[in-house]
């Protein structure tokens, strides 16, 4: 007799549903029968998704959601991960089209319980500081369609007990109930520091939703310091005007990793961020957003960086496409970009970096010479440019150094592996495009070629520009997703060589 699905066992039941597509078949299936109505609820409420945009995108249901995660704590442990994207709602705006009025377009209000109010002014009490704040609020909460989703957000968030993973869009620089209840958290005050929440939370993405304009970063302070935290993700955060936005916490916390992506964050920030971190192992900042008016010094970020020279295992330092250094004069912007010295940084085994990072933002055109005076310049720059530990080395923005503006450049690498005792433990050498003619093919051809005989394996890559092929992932090998981010595409990236490359002159190419 072939089995049936009552003959097998609640594991294999749990595995087979957990990839039930679409959402609503769970819904069908919790009509089924009790046992299958467990299983079902357990992967309604694992992943949570709101979407204020749309009417069928979650949002709608917020407030209905939020009360039966107070009033059922067994429904509350079911959730893992919580997403939200789309723009806060408030007092103006309680529709997902703000110039639609119709009543499907309008958020649902607070059920109409008996128990709805207690448990409410219940949680309010208890973690309120003041009877002002308490009257705050109640004021944010209680009304019928309760119109402050900072607010409604902070009681959702700290009522979830097993969160493993926040991915939440900044829409609105009213941030002021979560950043409160946020900083109280990871300062342990009352009444976190006898019941905390988020002590499984591992992993944040804060991600701004303009294309154009940064958002405030004032909650990435008090993630970092959150109990259980290991990975730390921002995206397009930055400021309008130059100013900290941060004020120091008390207490440590231990996390893996940081990766801030077109962000650009003010240096007392960073500090503020970096400095009570413990063992902070990979470093990843991606500079970008021109309309974020905070300056770049290359020797204050690196400053900040090395709190952790002696645990950093994987740094990447990035900007932009043209900014911040190549748009505007430094005088103009603020921005200062100084050649780094990386030689103090003794556990980095892996760097990836912009050649503005490592050369300033001096032209290098002009050809070194062998044997010249500018030969043993260079070398000397190069002496004291790299950790005495590095075994990747991974060049971005290497394209343009194979066109002959940047001769110099191109030279000053080839004078690194001649004297491969600047990195003796270097095995990878990776330039990243674009390498669009034949020209810097071949050019590159010939150094990947030169890396090779030192015994390093060297490859180039391109990135296509201005095509869309998918979401960028995140991490050192960018293998972790979220939901999509604005402005977070990416083109394809095709090993331009090792292929056999042809020698001689500038029409050779590539086979």
């Amino acid at each position: 007799m072939a089995p049936s699905l009552e003959s097998l066992s609640v594991e294999l039941l749990d595995n087979i549903v957990s990839f039930i597509q679409p959402r609503s078949a769970l819904f069908q299936l919790a009509l089924v029968s009790k046992k299958y109505n467990s299983l079902a609820t357990s992967h309604l409420y694992r992943h949570i998704f709101l979407d204020s945009d749309c009417p069928d995108g979650g949002i709608r249901d917020m407030l209905p959601f939020t009360f039966i995660i107070l009033q059922k704590p067994h429904i509350a442990s079911l959730v893992r991960t919580f997403t939200f994207r789309g723009h806060f709602h408030d007092e103006e705006n309680l529709t997902f089209a703000p110039n639609n009025e119709e009543e499907d377009d309008r958020r649902l209000p607070w059920p109409n319980h008996v128990e709805r109010n207690d448990l409410l002014t219940g949680l309010i009490k208890r973690i309120s500081h003041s009877q002002d704040e308490e009257e705050e609020w109640n004021e944010a909460v209680l009304s019928q369609h309760a119109p402050v989703d900072d607010a409604i957000l902070s009681l959702l968030l700290i009522s979830l007990p097993n969160l493993r993973l926040l991915d939440l869009e900044i829409t609105t620089f009213q941030l002021n109930f979560l950043a409160r209840t946020f900083n109280r958290v990871a300062s342990s005050q009352a009444p976190f520091n006898t019941d905390p929440p988020f002590t499984r939370l591992t992993d944040i993405m804060l991600t701004g939703s303009d294309d154009i304009y940064p958002a405030e970063y004032i909650l990435l302070g008090a993630c970092c310091r959150f109990p259980a935290m290991k990975r730390l993700y921002g995206h397009r955060l930055g400021s309008e005007e130059n100013r900290a936005q941060l004020s120091v916490l008390a207490g440590a916390a231990k996390i893996e990793a940081i990766e801030l992506r077109n962000s650009k964050l003010h240096v007392d920030d960073l500090l503020v961020i970096l400095r009570p971190l413990k063992s902070l192992r990979t470093i990843i900042y991606h500079i970008g957003n021109i309309n974020a008016m905070v300056a770049v010094r290359t020797r204050d970020i690196l400053f900040a960086f090395a709190i952790h020279a002696t645990s950093l295992r994987r740094l990447a330092i990035d900007h932009e496409d043209e900014h911040p250094f190549y748009f505007y004069p430094e005088a103009d912007s603020g921005d200062r970009a100084e050649p780094l010295s990386f030689v103090g940084f003794t556990a980095l085994t892996h760097l990836r970096v912009a050649p503005v990072f490592l050369f300033g933002r001096t032209v290098l055109m002009d050809y070194i010479e062998p044997g010249s005076l500018e030969e043993d310049q260079m070398l000397n720059i190069l002496r004291v440019a790299f950790p005495p530990n590095l075994k990747s080395l991974y060049v971005t923005h290497s394209g343009y150094m194979f066109l002959g503006a940047q001769d110099g450049m191109e030279r000053a690498f080839e004078i690194l592996l001649r004297h491969k005792e600047c990195i003796p433990s270097l095995y990878e050498l990776v330039f990243e495009g674009p390498f669009a003619d034949k020209e810097s093919v071949r050019r590159i051809g010939q150094l990947i070629s030169l890396a090779e005989e030192m015994g390093v394996n060297a490859r180039a890559v391109s990135l296509e520009e201005n095509s869309y092929v998918k979401e960028r992932g995140w991490g050192w090998n960018e293998e972790a997703s979220f939901e999509m981010c604005v402005n977070n595409s990416m083109g394809e990236r095709v090993q331009v060589l090792p292929k056999t490359v042809m020698a001689g002159g500038g029409d050779g190419g590539n086979k």
